[in-house]
């Protein structure tokens, strides 16, 4: 079972806390302005491992909560991250929390091992308990060989999240806005209702007006 696996690498996982880290603090540092971190006090990071993610959104000053099934992964965490606050559950059999409970909620590389109807049940889930924005940091179709064989070996359905991903998101989603953070992974910035998408999108052609008013280039 996937929560045994897990609980028993939990420990190989903590090893590497820092590095992952400094992975998230990048990408946030390079693509946080994609999304309006700066209105949003409530996060939860679901599937949260040992809480890396976790540590970098605390640091930006967010009440941060994290959830995972692998009691050994949420030992490390709380060890790792005490200020945090970590509690034990699946998304797929439903999270002890009320709807609309996080502004942003994220989920990252959980949703390709999981199979298909798995991850839909994930995705209504997410939307259930966000209220404004759902992040999901995964694989895009750029594969390593290493990464194929990795995910043969598992046994998840990598290949078929890989070649719907989009698709199955606009099921549950009203908008997908696809963001490249790394040469294999992107942050899926999935909308809970049209009106945060459509106040972002007047937002950056606000901005767009006023750099070019001020003759600064668009990058």
């Amino acid at each position: 079972m996937a929560g045994d696996l897990f609980n028993t690498i939990a420990g190989v996982y903590g090893w590497f806390h820092r590095y992952q880290m400094r992975r998230f603090s990048a990408i946030l540092e390079r693509h946080g302005h994609e999304v309006p971190l700066s209105p949003m006090r409530t996060v939860c990071d679901v599937g949260c491992g040992t809480g890396a993610l976790c540590a970098v959104l605390h640091l930006r000053g967010l009440q941060v909560t994290g959830v995972d099934p692998a009691h050994r992964m949420l030992d490390v965490a709380r060890e790792k991250v005490p200020d945090v606050s970590f509690i034990m559950g699946d998304a797929v059999t439903g999270l002890p929390f009320d709807d609309n409970s996080f502004d942003l909620v994220f989920t990252s590389y959980v949703a390709h091992g999981m199979p298909q109807h798995q991850r839909m049940q994930l995705y209504q889930e997410l939307m259930r308990i966000a209220a404004q924005a759902v992040i999901v940091h995964d694989y895009n179709e750029k594969r390593a060989i290493l990464t194929t064989i990795i995910e043969f070996l598992e046994r998840g359905d990598y290949f078929g999240f890989i070649k719907k991903r989009e698709q199955e998101m606009l099921q549950i989603f009203p908008s997908v806005k696809i963001i490249p953070v790394g040469r294999q992974a992107c942050w899926y910035l999935c909308h809970c209702n049209l009106r945060h998408e459509n106040a972002q999108e007047t937002e950056d052609e606000g901005n767009t007006i006023e750099e070019k008013e001020l003759g600064n280039p668009i990058h």
